[in-house]
């Protein structure tokens, strides 16, 4: 049996308030907001709020955003060159990290 791809609704309600803590959740929208949400749970997420995300996404959506984010944590840059099989220098935080030394 297929499962429904989750609504942006059903997709939000399986993230934790603690990832909201400077922001309303009621006034996210996972399309409009997409990166921040990335974002903020590849950086901060349980590994289940990882995977929603990834599931909600896709891993096209999420390399795309990684690569494109202006900050992220060294080990999240670490963990997702190795997941995506990418050089740590390819992403954007890595430069401007590496840039501001």
């Amino acid at each position: 049996m297929i499962e429904a791809m989750p609504t942006g609704e059903q997709y939000l309600d399986q993230l934790s308030a603690p990832l909201f803590w400077d922001v309303d959740h009621k006034s996210v929208d996972p399309e409009a907001n997409a990166s921040f949400l990335i974002i903020r749970v590849m950086e901060r997420g349980t590994s289940q709020e990882v995977r929603s995300t990834w599931a909600y996404y896709g891993a096209a959506r999420i390399k795309e955003t990684l690569l494109a984010a202006p900050s992220l944590s060294e080990k999240t840059i670490a963990f997702f060159a190795n997941q995506f099989d990418l050089k740590r220098e390819q992403f954007r935080a890595y430069q401007r990290a590496n840039h501001w030394a």
